[in-house]
């Protein structure tokens, strides 16, 4: 899939590798009711799930009775290889986006139960919605990005990149460890507080912006319809 920028940009990526981090936020972990982690929770998501654009249609699965959405800031990556050490944000982040970490919640804590893995209840078609992204050359810096969600207009997520636990500077390093690093890989930072359930005809409002909420740099929206 190729990964498309919001205006004009004459970079091209490929889609590759969709990794994501668990329980980035402290309110969110708690929330879970689990520990805040120590070190970074990786997963990834396969590239069915993966659905791209400035508005996307979320098909509601059949198999779950509580989908969930999970706002999030994404990284398109520059790529990197093995064992990243010492970097500057410009030198791996090729943009940003905005997007959903969906999640059959009832899949994910009968699993979490009986210790399987998470991939049915996080890796499904559609389960990893990501916007149009902007350039890193066009963006504030990475501590001055926020981002807010809303649901049938009610504000539901608003977080910034400084309360995350693990900045990309942290994560980088620590995935690289265990896996290459390529040129169009997607990170998916985390979620804040604040995740819930969708319906179908639910209408999803996402903003990338400043600490200011009026300085607007990206828009996404999404519609929830019947799983086709």
């Amino acid at each position: 899939m190729k990964l498309l920028f919001d205006g004009y940009s004459e970079e091209e990526y490929e889609a590759g590798t969709v990794f994501c981090v668990g329980r980035n936020y402290v309110e969110h972990a708690k929330e879970l009711g689990t520990e805040v982690p120590q070190d970074p929770i990786i997963f990834t998501k396969p590239a069915n799930a993966l659905r791209h654009g400035s508005y996307n249609l979320i098909e509601y699965p059949p198999l779950t009775k509580e989908l969930h959405f999970e706002g999030e800031l994404i990284l398109l990556l520059r790529g990197g290889g093995r064992n990243v050490k010492a970097f500057t944000t410009a030198d791996v982040i090729a943009g940003y986006a905005i997007g959903l970490d969906l999640t059959m919640r009832d899949l994910q804590t009968e699993a979490k139960r009986k210790g399987l893995p998470w991939t049915i209840s996080k890796g499904f078609d559609g389960a990893a919605q990501v916007s149009h992204f902007i350039p890193f050359e066009s963006a504030p810096p990475f501590e001055e990005l926020c981002f807010s969600l809303w649901v049938n207009d009610e504000l539901r997520q608003r977080a910034s990149t400084n309360q995350m636990i693990f900045s990309p500077e942290m994560l980088l390093p620590y995935i690289s460890q265990i896996f290459s690093v390529k040129t169009g890989d997607l990170l998916f930072t985390g979620t804040p507080k604040g995740v819930g359930p969708l319906h179908v005809e639910d209408k999803i409002v996402m903003q990338l912006h400043t600490s200011n909420p009026d300085e607007v740099l990206l828009d996404f929206h999404a519609q929830v319809t019947e799983w086709q």
